[in-house]
């Protein structure tokens, strides 16, 4: 659920309560522990946030200023001022502006596949998804599918093993216009790291294919 609060600066913001993994008891996934965690409402109030700073706070305190306020939504004193920091990484008049169209153009699904074997006998496949949500939430699955078939003059023996990790959790895009960006990401484990993602092939600023952490994907249709 959105809630609007005034913060000390007296702007106006949006964020959000979303539920997040307690990794110490995600053992059994039947026995999740579920604590609040506040972040950016959608990519529309992290721009109004940015914004806000650039007019209403100096420029050597806007690192400070965007880090409090993760501070006091729950997240760690590192977790907030890696996000601050990467965030702000020109700290310009445009950030908030620069910050929104990275945000769009990373925006939805891009997916990598890769398999090894052949039909008909060993055969290994892998799909890995990373999804961008407008909400600043991700996923990223990997799904793997495992097959094998073995025939002899008097038997034949198969089997298969599907297996599917998720993670997911919350995004936030850099105010550097780039081809290659860093996306903070922060896990439902609380793991935050700026992660490298890069575009390719976008001399017409299609935005269809782009590198992530060295890997290629291409943009899924919707």
């Amino acid at each position: 659920m959105a809630h609007e609060v005034l913060d000390e600066q007296g702007s106006r913001g949006q964020f959000k309560k979303i539920g997040i993994v307690n990794p110490s008891t995600a053992s059994e996934l039947t026995h999740l522990t579920i604590m609040d965690l506040v972040f950016f409402d959608d990519i529309s109030a992290l721009h109004h946030t940015l914004r806000v700073a650039y007019e209403q706070v100096p420029s050597e305190s806007r690192h400070a200023f965007i880090s409090q306020r993760l501070e006091s939504w729950g997240l760690s004193k590192e977790q907030a001022q890696l996000c601050a920091s990467n965030l702000l990484t020109q700290n310009v008049e445009g950030s908030a502006d620069f910050a929104r169209t990275n945000a769009m153009h990373v925006m939805g699904s891009w997916v990598r596949g890769e398999q090894e074997g052949a039909v008909g006998s060993w055969l290994s496949t892998m799909k890995e998804t990373w999804k961008f949500n407008i909400d600043l939430t991700y996923v990223h699955k990997i799904e793997k599918y495992e097959s094998s078939i073995s025939t002899g003059p008097f038997f034949q023996s198969s089997y298969s093993r599907p297996t599917t990790n998720h993670e997911w959790g919350v995004w936030a895009p850099p105010d550097s216009i780039a081809d290659q960006l860093k996306l903070f990401v922060m896990s439902s484990s609380g793991f935050a790291r700026c992660m490298t993602f890069e575009w390719i092939d976008n001399c017409n600023c299609d935005y269809k294919a782009c590198s992530i952490g060295g890997d290629r994907f291409g943009r899924e249709s919707s």
